[in-house]
Order: C-alpha cells, then sequence, then structure tokens
C-alpha cells in the first residue's frame, strides 16, 4: 500500500496519537538513526544558547525531555525551566527523566499546543525546539507565536533536519531516510506507520535557508545556522532584537 501522508486538518491529530504511541521507542529510534549523534547535536544547541543561571525558558515539542536534561543543570535556584509536549506519552518519558535528575532545577513539565502557548507576552529568555516545527500544521503561524512569548533579547534555537548541500551526496541521503529510516523504525516497533511519517514529514518542511528567511519574515534577527553532516541536520539560532 502507497504512503498518505496526513491533511494539515488530520496533521495535529495524527502526530499527537502516533507520538503517543513510539514514545517508548523514541530514544532508541534516534540513537540508531543518528549513530548517537543526535546527542551531541542537542549538547551544541544548549551551549550555544549561553543561558544564564536566572533565565527563563522552554523546551517546546521536549518529547522525551532530551533537551530539558541538558538545560536544567545550567540554570540556578532563580532560573525557571518549562518543558511542554501535547504527547501524553511522550510526557509520561519527559517527568520520569527530568525528575529524577539531582542536583537541578526541576521544570513544570505540562501539555501545551505549539500554536497557542500558554504564556504572556515577552516573557522567556529562551526556547528550544528539537525536530518539532515540521510537525505544527502553521510553521509561519508558530514562528509568530514564538516570537510572541520572548522576551526582548530572548533566542530561539531550533534543531531539525536540513537539505543535504552537496549535489552528490543527496542521492544517497534520500536513500538513508527514505528507505533505511523506515525499515529501522520498523524493526523496533513493527507495522508503526510514524516512521514513514517522519521521513516524508522532512517533503514539505523548507530548506533550512528558506526557514532563515521565514524566521526574518517573522521579524527575529541575526539568525544563524550551524549545520552538521553537509545539512543533513541543522540548528537555527534566532534572536529577537532588543534586551
Amino acid at each position: 500500500m502507497s504512503y498518505r501522508h496526513p491533511t494539515a486538518e488530520e496533521k495535529a491529530g495524527f502526530v499527537q496519537q502516533k507520538f503517543d504511541q513510539i514514545a517508548s521507542h523514541y530514544d532508541r529510534f534516534n540513537d540508531l538513526i543518528t549513530q548517537g549523534q543526535h546527542r551531541w547535536w542537542k549538547r551544541v544547541l544548549v551551549r550555544r544558547l549561553g543561558i544564564s543561571p536566572q533565565a527563563r525558558g522552554l523546551d517546546l515539542c521536549c518529547g522525551t525531555g532530551d533537551i530539558a536534561a541538558r538545560v536544567m543543570p545550567l540554570l540556578g535556584t532563580e532560573g525557571t525551566l518549562v518543558a511542554a509536549d501535547f504527547s501524553p506519552g511522550m510526557l509520561r518519558i519527559a517527568h520520569q527523566r527530568l525528575m529524577s535528575r539531582p542536583g537541578a532545577v526541576r521544570p513544570l513539565i505540562l501539555t501545551a499546543d505549539a500554536m497557542r502557548l500558554p504564556f504572556q507576552d515577552g516573557t522567556l529568555d529562551f526556547i528550544t525546539i528539537g525536530y518539532g516545527l515540521r510537525n505544527v500544521r502553521d510553521l509561519k503561524g508558530c514562528l509568530r507565536e514564538l516570537m510572541r512569548v520572548l522576551a526582548p533579547g530572548g533566542v530561539l534555537a531550533s534543531l531539525d533536519v536540513g537539505r543535504v548541500r552537496p549535489r552528490l551526496l543527496r542521492p544517497l541521503a534520500e536513500f538513508y531516510l527514505f528507505q533505511l529510516v523506515p525499515r529501522i523504525g520498523r524493526l523496533l516497533q513493527p507495522g508503526q506507520d510514524m516512521f514513514t511519517y517522519l521521513p516524508h514529514s522532512t517533503l514539505s518542511y523548507p530548506h533550512q535557508d528558506a526557514l532563515k528567511e521565514l524566521l526574518l519574515e517573522a521579524a527575529f534577527t541575526r539568525v544563524e545556522l550551524v549545520e552538521f553532516l553537509f545539512g543533513a541536520s541543522v540548528i537555527h539560532l534566532a534572536h529577537k532584537d532588543g534586551g
């Protein structure tokens, strides 16, 4: 049977349901498809934020709490962190991971929609997102919402897929993404079509240069790119003016 990508109207419900179903396998899946490199990429993301001990932050689309766990030790007793996702299955794992870490600030863990964040304007110093922007139903609207809740001088850091820049390597990258990645996922959880959705979700996600332009259109400034694997994985660091 050929794969049918969810429509824009179906996307939110589909993603929420499917992430619930794969939550227990998600970390292992990421380790396998990146050969563990996603852990390094997340450390780079957090380091590039330059988090102060008093900062107020949000790890949006937090999944199992992998990025939040790296942020927590950098916050002092006056700092605050919210870890938010709309998948209850992911949040259960995040809660277990984050609440058991010794000597670190305890985050607030909550269910939230990236399109309607439960924060007042200009209240967050930083926002991190790992592999979440390509799953929102309205990317431009989500970027406007992130801009709204960031304080002047705040920073958005997003880690997600990009496009391999060397033309000669693109066929190899596409074969890996569309042929091998779903097979790896189905070895972990047979019959789960989320592992086919994840590669196909990259088709409608902007090239890293186009995403930079969208961030600038949303009034972010000084947008920086940090690329890995010839551009296959990318961190976007986008700053809100002021501060």
